[in-house]
């Protein structure tokens, strides 16, 4: 088979569309990719690059909040983007404040298991309580890379 017809998996289809890896297996269970699933690899034709959601598809994967906000105001009525507003707010105000582990998977789309994993990586900031458990900074909602990954209005 020669090199232009050789079938790409999730992580090389991204790099040649420019999405994430998430977003083309996104892609793929929604039915908007065409893609066959071989020893538990998601395995895409490259004349999908073509394809209609790929050529459509938001290709940054990563909005600021601020870019959220506007998005959403332009998107939704005024009282959606009156509460993204006031959510952002709510973070601003929440300085110096901490949150149990619970919390924040609340307030986010990260796991325990992942929130653990960015403590030990340093990505996110926190002590430990005399138990053991872990507080979560609340300043870590103001960091691009864990801003992106809020819950739309669940800070509480």
């Amino acid at each position: 088979m020669d090199k232009d017809n050789q079938l790409l998996t999730t992580g090389e289809f991204a790099s040649r569309t420019g999405l994430q890896a998430s977003k083309v297996s996104k892609l793929i269970r929604q039915g908007k990719i065409e893609a066959e699933k071989k020893s538990g690899k998601w395995l895409i034709h490259p004349n999908q690059l073509q394809a209609k959601a790929v050529q459509g598809s938001d290709k940054g994967g990563k909005s600021t909040a601020k870019k959220k906000t506007v998005k959403t105001s332009h998107k939704k009525t005024a009282t959606s983007a009156t509460k993204t507003v006031s959510a952002a707010k709510e973070i601003e105000n929440s300085a110096g404040r901490s949150y149990t582990v619970s919390e924040f998977v609340e307030m986010t789309y990260l796991t325990e298991l992942g929130v653990g994993q960015w403590l030990k990586q340093g990505r996110l900031t926190g002590q430990q309580n005399e138990k053991g458990d872990w507080l979560i900074d609340a300043a870590n909602l103001q960091v691009p890379d864990i801003s992106r990954l809020l819950r739309e209005a669940k800070v509480p």
